[in-house]
């Protein structure tokens, strides 16, 4: 009997243990849940984060955090804003982040509201600090609203004859018409460039060789900006296709464009821009080419419903107009787009549209009438054929970077070759002129021959310009030929050349014309706390913008070099099917390369650091220097391993188990502040302005290693106490404050300056 009851205290004392250990395990899991979600928020992995929100808001809908991060997500996860709207404008009215007003005004802005988006704009532009309002791009979203606003107030009701979802790399393939004579093809496969993960999809017409089409227009980054252009090739020869021409300022903006379109008369563009009037995203335009003054028309938006505050792109006419095909991803899955065939009606009036219900109607452009498909198919096999023998050009991919020099000489001899084109078919005229004898027929052609010459002078003049400008560089490089720099040059015979005057001391080993080394002495370095400053040391942490970089040809960039033991967390900058050289990277230091067995591609990163608060800190800078794309990866052991995986790892081990009293650096990063990523209680309560002795019993009662904050309300003080980790100790001030001032002390939980439910937190913490 003595021994069932041993037995039986055994058992319930190891029924206990494990009751213990189960709730402090569910306890840490439940804080990691909570933490992978707000770095997945972070980081925009929004469907990731979105899971664990939603069901958090499932278990207290009324929580306004958990309603602001719902409505952020779905913003980003789904093209119809009316359940973000609902989530955002709850939050709104509670205390959120004051960037709630921004996707708020985001979220109308996507749902044809944008009056409301004006609005909600203007009142993030009166809360937010300026360092925010720059971050948010603010000044542009309230541009594209006030130019959504006016451009829906009238509209036009196409004729629609189909809408299809195509997956967002094969839309153009659809583009088919009797009378389009030529094709779309990807871009880069067109001119064999390496794919880069950091470039846009982009794709370019290439006509029939039967067209005699002499311009290719395709977009491509601009070289400083980091935006993409339009520019334009010309056939010279059988053989031989012009240095790119940048279409200039008149269609170029700051912003991209991309997708031209040049119709059939030889003289229309389209293209799709970000700048310009954009209502949001890409929208399409049109301009066309003064032959007389050698200039585009200002581009004209092509109006709702054809654009929308997504990205409307690819606009195609027929040659006669009856017919147009464009894509959009307004009404689709991620990764898609709606390929919309219609009649563009060009002579047809626009009516006025009253209301939302009518522009949210008349924006989902609804297939509503029928098309004879026997008039309009065409044989795939024949356009292929036809289009089969035009000459392909060689063009570098680093056009871009072509010497000043180049790119002028080779722009005036484009000029001259069609000026001298032009000359010829003037004297054939003028030949010609002589064998007739109809006087009408020799006025006409006499005017023939007065515009050809009129367009002569024009291009010869523009000829004339560019070996002017060419003249001046050769010129300036004659008188420099005494001048040192600090840099390897043609003068230098691959000996290292120090200049000896202002510049005295900076040397750089790398081959650059006299342009480019007079930048390279401008040297810009950004450093971040934890960098090694052992440049040598393989394992050195931090993230270093360096400009040039240490990186050259006797000290490249490391491949498959061995990693840190542990936990450590690195940027990935993209993925490309061959080596690339440093410069690509912005001085971006240090960078590693990772090279797939049996694989032709290479993953670059940059960065090392061992707490995802570093990594992300250093995120934002990384995207700034134009790789948009990055994101955070982690390693353990040398081993990629999933990030929440290495958080958890991260935080189990024995020096972060510290409490974070003990160490209140230990923070987060995030692109507004640094902030902590534990559970923090407060207490709070509102006395009145002129109660001071009741507010020094309550200062006494405060513990030394807590902070206390009084804010004036009017004639109320609001008090706040900060910041505890355990509820108990938080609930037990709350209860000796509450015995002395005979009012209600409440107790906030916060997580990553956020308020979350009291309740959540307490399961989690206690």
């Amino acid at each position: 009997m003595i021994k069932i009851k041993q037995y039986s205290c055994l058992f319930i004392l190891l029924l206990l243990a494990f009751t213990v250990f189960a709730q402090q395990q569910n306890e840490q899991d439940g804080l990691n849940d909570l933490k992978t979600a707000y770095i997945n928020f972070e980081q925009g992995n929004y469907s990731d984060a979105y899971r664990y929100f939603n069901q958090m808001l499932t278990l207290y809908p009324k929580d306004p955090t958990y309603n602001y991060y719902t409505g952020i997500c779905l913003l980003h996860l789904e093209k119809n804003a009316d359940h973000a709207l609902s989530h955002l404008r709850y939050a709104s009215a509670k205390k959120v982040p004051d960037d709630v007003y921004f996707y708020l005004g985001f979220a109308y802005h996507r749902n044809y509201q944008f009056d409301e988006a004006l609005k909600n704009y203007e009142w993030f532009e009166k809360v937010a600090d300026k360092k925010k309002i720059n971050d948010y791009a603010l000044e542009n979203y309230k541009t594209m609203a006030r130019n959504g606003s006016y451009l829906v107030k009238y509209g036009k009701k196409y004729s629609v004859y189909s809408r299809e979802r195509i997956p967002d790399d094969e839309f153009y393939k659809q583009y088919q018409f009797n009378d389009l004579e030529g094709k779309f093809v990807e871009r880069d496969d067109f001119f064999g460039w390496e794919k880069d993960s950091l470039d846009e999809e982009t794709v370019l017409f290439v006509p029939n060789e039967s067209t005699r089409n002499e311009v290719l227009y395709f977009a491509a980054k601009h070289k400083t900006r980091n935006d993409y252009d339009i520019y334009r090739i010309t056939k010279l020869s059988d053989t031989a296709w012009s240095q790119p021409e940048n279409l200039g300022d008149v269609i170029n903006t700051p912003f991209d464009e991309n997708y031209p379109f040049i119709h059939s008369d030889g003289a229309t563009l389209f293209f799709a821009s970000k700048g310009h009037y954009s209502m949001g995203g890409y929208d399409v335009y049109k301009s066309s080419w003064d032959w007389d003054n050698q200039t585009w028309s200002e581009p004209e938006n092509i109006g709702f419903p054809v654009n929308s505050p997504f990205d409307d792109i690819l606009y195609v006419p027929s040659a006669n107009n009856k017919l147009a095909l464009v894509s959009s991803n307004r009404d689709c899955g991620f990764n898609e787009y709606v390929v919309y065939k219609f009649d563009p009606e060009y002579h047809s009036p626009y009516i006025e549209l009253k209301s939302h219900d009518q522009i949210k109607h008349l924006a989902l452009m609804e297939v509503n009438a029928t098309l004879d498909s026997r008039k309009n198919k065409k044989s795939k096999v024949e356009s292929a054929r036809k289009s089969a023998s035009f000459i392909q050009p060689s063009l570098e991919k680093d056009f871009l970077n072509k010497p000043e020099y180049d790119s002028l000489m080779n722009l005036a001899l484009n000029y001259q070759l069609k000026a001298d084109s032009i000359r010829w078919i003037i004297d054939d005229k003028r030949n010609l002129f002589d064998k007739i004898s109809d006087g009408q027929s020799r006025a006409k052609l006499s005017n023939e021959i007065i515009e050809l010459e009129q367009q002569v002078y024009l291009i010869q003049k523009n000829a004339d310009k560019c070996y002017q400008s060419v003249r001046e560089i050769e010129q300036q490089n004659i008188a420099s030929k005494n001048i040192t720099y600090g840099f390897f040059g043609e003068h230098s015979n691959g000996k290292e050349v120090v200049e000896t005057d202002k510049n005295k001391g900076i040397k750089t080993d790398q081959k650059e014309t006299v342009g480019q080394a007079k930048d390279s002495l401008h040297k810009i370095q950004f450093y971040t706390k934890g960098m090694d400053e052992n440049t040598d040391n393989p394992y050195d942490f931090g993230l270093s913008i360096n400009i040039p970089s240490r990186y050259n040809a006797s000290n490249p960039i490391p491949v498959d070099k061995e990693l840190p033991r542990g936990v450590i967390y690195m940027i990935q900058l993209g993925a490309f099917s061959s080596d690339k050289q440093p410069s690509v990277f912005k001085g971006l230091e240090p960078l590693w390369c990772i090279k797939k067995a049996n694989s032709t591609i290479r993953k670059y990163y940059t960065g090392k650091f061992r707490t995802i608060r570093e990594a992300e800190k250093n995120l934002p800078r990384v995207k700034s220097t134009g790789f948009s794309d990055a994101f955070i990866v982690a390693f353990n052991d040398g081993k990629l391993i999933p990030v929440n995986q290495a958080v958890k790892l991260e935080s189990d081990a024995p020096e972060k188990k510290k409490r974070v009293s003990d160490n209140a650096n230990e923070k987060v990063h995030t692109k507004d502040s640094a902030v902590d990523l534990d559970i923090i209680y407060t207490v709070n309560l509102t006395m009145m302005a002129d109660d001071s002795t009741m507010i020094e019993q309550i200062k006494m009662l405060v513990p030394e290693n807590k902070e206390l904050y009084i804010e004036e309300q009017n004639e109320n003080q609001k008090i706040t106490i900060k910041s505890f980790h355990n509820f108990d100790e938080a609930f037990a001030l709350k209860e000796k404050i509450q015995a002395i001032v005979n009012k209600e002390v409440e107790v906030y939980a916060f997580f990553a300056e956020h308020q979350i439910p009291l309740e959540q937190a307490v399961k989690i913490t206690q």
